[in-house]
């Protein structure tokens, strides 16, 4: 007796399978949400520490000056000459955003001072200048 073959005719599969696909992009989400905190912090600035220092989870234009004296407006380095200017159009954009000042605290007094007449000229209402909690006396004996 013979066997006979029967050929089942290749039908294509008209779905594209995208399971792989979308693994991979949720993987690359995880990693970005992890990453993204960590590059925000990345600058090393030494900012002083304060008893009443709290933490803020309000957001708007932060002003950034590190000891080497260098100014950065939300991380995008602005020459202190043209400070002013380029704040002015930063802030022009997001009128009413409060302001945070981020100072080293080896800068000097005079150059924090400099960059709050600026930002007070620019017509800035709220600035926050941002410090370290640090723990009280009293909270240390209890």
């Amino acid at each position: 007796m013979k066997r006979r073959s029967f050929k089942i005719p290749y039908r294509p599969i008209p779905d594209i399978n995208v399971t792989s696909l979308v693994d991979v992009t949720l993987v690359l989400l995880i990693v970005f949400m992890v990453a993204a905190p960590i590059m925000k912090s990345a600058l090393d600035i030494a900012v002083p520490q304060a008893v009443t220092a709290k933490p803020s989870d309000k957001e708007g234009i932060t002003i950034i000056i590190q000891k080497n004296g260098k100014i950065l407006i939300d991380e995008t380095a602005v020459d202190e000459s043209s400070f002013d200017v380029s704040f002015q159009q930063i802030y022009s954009a997001n009128s009413g955003q409060p302001v945070f000042l981020k100072a080293d605290g080896g800068v000097p007094y005079s150059k924090v001072l400099t960059v709050v007449d600026a930002l007070r000229e620019s017509g800035v209402l709220e600035l926050g200048l941002v410090a370290e909690p640090k723990q009280s006396a009293h909270a240390r004996r209890r």
